[in-house]
């Protein structure tokens, strides 16, 4: 196995057939999404490409380890020859399903999120490559995007899914290294603590993958009665995932955002989170590359099975979206 990192080029280049039995590989993601559903558009393209190749996407309707967990089983069952998932509980997963995969000799890749370190520290080979964001580097460039829009410090307020979620961990601990300048050991990091003018007014939401919970959160940030903060960055896409119910939300605080009375830093880059950034209804959006995930960990399980070369972290491109480049931003150049 090849440690490496690999530098992605959105070109599709013409692949190798499959020899011998068809190949059905599935993606499993934490739960339907417009993110989510971009993987599997990936995973389909990927798989039209490879004669005799097969992408199954399967996943629970709502966040749930215990039904993605069932659903990896199910797909064993079923004799699929490689399984990609997006973790949603590392220790549950690989305590379980993960477990029978190992024993049925089915490889695993994980993408977007993979399992946390303890995890992989405790079950070696768990899995081959993690396919994603650079989640430490993701929460670095959100925390550069908010410094730019308040370069003198501030009060902020983060939001994340799960309190346990590997990659949103890694993506608050980039938060915090940019703004503080400090070095954390362990993810998520440390409050902030009137770090390089920076403070923490209270521990991060979590909103467990609830786009409504999500909203009302972020409405008592920039409503600023009950909690007084001059900033709010959220790790994942949630609140403007529902875009009805983001621009229903954030309406009556346009001027505040206009005003820079608060600075809205959110992730995610499809094309509604571009709509609204273009609307001036948020300061700027860092986007991911789900399509490519879905792609990449096609191809990675294709060279797992056919025993060639594969890398064991393939990270997936970071767009840097504002309201002066939201129309270019997430076009990459040859």
């Amino acid at each position: 196995m090849r440690l490496s990192i690999l530098v992605l080029v959105f070109t599709m280049l013409p692949l190798l057939s499959a020899s011998g039995k068809d190949l059905k590989f599935a993606v499993v993601p934490k739960y339907h999404s417009v993110f989510f559903e971009q993987s599997k558009q990936g995973c389909m393209e990927a798989a039209a490409q490879l004669t005799g190749v097969e992408c199954i996407y399967r996943g629970p309707e709502t966040a749930s380890v215990r039904v993605q967990d069932q659903i990896i089983s199910q797909l064993i069952d079923e004799g699929v020859d490689g399984i990609a998932v997006a973790v949603t509980q590392s220790k549950f997963l690989a305590e379980n399903s993960i477990q029978k995969a190992r024993s049925a000799g089915i490889p695993i890749v994980t993408y977007d999120s993979d399992f946390d370190a303890q995890t992989l520290n405790k079950y070696k080979n768990i899995r081959s490559s993690y396919i994603g964001t650079d989640n430490f580097e993701f929460g670095r460039a959100l925390g550069e995007q908010l410094k730019k829009q308040r370069p003198d410090g501030g009060t902020l307020i983060i939001q994340t899914g799960r309190p346990d979620s590997p990659n949103l961990n890694l993506r608050i601990m980039g938060i915090r290294a940019a703004l503080s300048g400090k070095h954390y050991t362990s993810p998520p990091g440390k409050m902030l603590r009137n770090d390089n003018g920076w403070t923490e007014v209270r521990e991060p939401f979590n909103n467990f993958d609830q786009l409504s919970r999500a909203v009302k959160q972020m409405e008592s940030v920039v409503q600023g009665r009950r909690l007084k903060a001059d900033a709010f960055i959220a790790v994942g896409g949630w609140p403007q995932n529902d875009e009805t119910l983001y621009r229903n939300m954030i309406a009556p605080y346009k001027t505040k955002l206009e005003r820079k009375e608060v600075i809205v830093v959110m992730s995610d880059a499809q094309e509604q989170h571009l709509t609204m950034l273009r609307d001036r209804l948020a300061h700027a959006n860092v986007g991911q590359s789900p399509y490519e995930m879905g792609r990449q960990a096609i191809l990675a399980l294709y060279n797992i099975v056919k025993h060639r070369d594969y890398d064991e972290f393939i990270h997936t491109p970071i767009n840097l979206c504002t309201r002066e480049n939201y129309s270019s931003c997430t076009q990459h150049k040859l």
